[in-house]
């Protein structure tokens, strides 16, 4: 979860993009504002970095599509609780959050008792009997099924199953693959990963075996344009089942309200190993002849990617610009370990740059040993190149 703190009208429209993108990428943020007094409202006021027509609200309206909550901080009484929900449903919903935050607000006093007591972070269980019902379902067409295999996304980064995600490969042994925003959701090492799955663009044994496939158990999927790519998916309903973060589809069943996470952790505890047929994931698809390239000629994306994957090390934090460097990770064999960070579906330019910088003071201040390597075209870093002088300042390991 991360925060900042913007001034009212143009700090805050300048971070909207940034929010948006958070929004559609499922990352908490919570958006702090620092705007008039509430005499200054009341009064409709002519202040600077207003529209000059008195609504002080206008701003606020604009960020509610793009936040999960908005809390107007204006009564001392109703503040704490306030803000311990915005931070709930912040983290939870993992949406950005905005707070308005008056500027004779700053000095009331608050109700202080909560501070004793931690915010309750805990996802809702699902309905017992519902969920139940569901494994059954799924467990019927998987230990029936003679391909099965498993697709994570990027829903499941995002809710955070990752945990319950492994714990199901490590007990069915099915073979896994990822999307390009899925990536690094499995360790690469992993006995039962078969590599990348991304429709045409897929290389033919990966795209051959998924579908193919007579279930798919795709996790957290979010098929957007470039993510599919160009909604170039081959996967027949009849045979998927999707786990979503506030509900699951069976086939053509949908049962909302039975989130993934409940599902996940009992269909592990249930499957039977001895009736779930198992094949082996494809063979790595990186040849010797695909590393060296031809000598004589040009350097290209085929090599270039290929030759990153000797460059990178355990623990590892890759972060990958809008176009040519999201698209040509995909074929970067990954260590062990590695976190890859990319914005797929928002894809605004310059934002790696600054997700290159926020990676790299976090990984410092986890006191870890961890490199956060940046791949950015030029036109990018113009949009955002000062944050350099910030990794700079704050002494951060990184490489562009």
């Amino acid at each position: 979860m991360g925060a900042i703190i913007t001034t009212f009208g143009v700090g805050e429209l300048s971070a909207i993009n940034g929010l948006a993108g958070a929004y559609s990428e499922m990352v908490p943020v919570v958006h702090v504002v620092g705007c008039p007094s509430t005499l200054s409202q009341r009064s409709a006021m002519l202040l600077h970095h207003t529209l000059g027509n008195g609504d002080f609200n206008v701003f606020a309206n604009m960020s509610a599509g793009v936040s999960c909550v908005v809390a107007k901080l204006n009564d001392p009484a109703e503040i704490a609780s306030q803000i311990d929900h915005a931070l709930r449903e912040c983290y939870l919903q993992s949406r950005p959050v905005y707070l308005l935050l008056p500027t004779d607000m700053v000095v009331k006093k608050v109700e202080g008792e909560r501070l004793n007591t931690p915010i309750d972070l805990e996802e809702p269980p699902n309905d017992e009997a519902k969920e139940d019902y569901v494994v059954d379902v799924m467990l019927k067409y998987l230990h029936a099924a003679q391909r099965p295999v498993v697709l994570v996304d990027a829903c499941a980064v995002r809710s955070r199953v990752l945990k319950e995600v492994r714990a199901f490969i490590d007990k069915t042994k099915l073979p896994v693959f990822v999307t390009p925003m899925g990536k690094s959701a499995i360790d690469e090492d992993h006995p039962c990963y078969g590599g990348v799955y991304a429709g045409s663009a897929s290389h033919p044994e990966i795209k051959a075996m998924v579908e193919d496939s007579d279930l798919v158990l795709s996790i957290g999927a979010l098929k957007s344009d470039f993510n599919t790519a160009g909604f170039s998916y081959r996967l027949s309903q009849l045979n998927t089942i999707d786990f979503h973060t506030g509900y699951c589809v069976v086939r053509y069943s949908e049962y909302p309200g039975v989130k993934m996470r409940g599902v996940l952790r009992k269909l592990t505890a249930r499957a039977d190993v001895g009736q779930i047929k198992v094949l082996p994931p494809p063979k790595e698809s990186m040849t010797e002849a695909d590393e060296r390239g031809d000598p004589s000629g040009p350097i290209t994306q085929a090599w270039f990617w290929l030759r990153i994957s000797h460059f990178l090390r355990e623990g590892d934090i890759v972060v990958s610009e809008t176009g040519t460097a999201n698209f040509g990770i995909w074929d970067t064999r990954f260590p062990p370990k590695v976190t890859a960070l990319n914005q797929t579906l928002w894809g605004s330019i310059g934002w790696a740059l600054g997700a290159c910088q926020g990676a790299a003071l976090a990984a410092k201040d986890t006191g870890g040993l961890r490199r956060t390597i940046l791949f950015e075209g030029d036109g990018s870093l113009q949009l955002t190149a000062q944050e350099i002088s910030t990794m700079i300042k704050h002494n951060l390991d990184v490489i562009m």
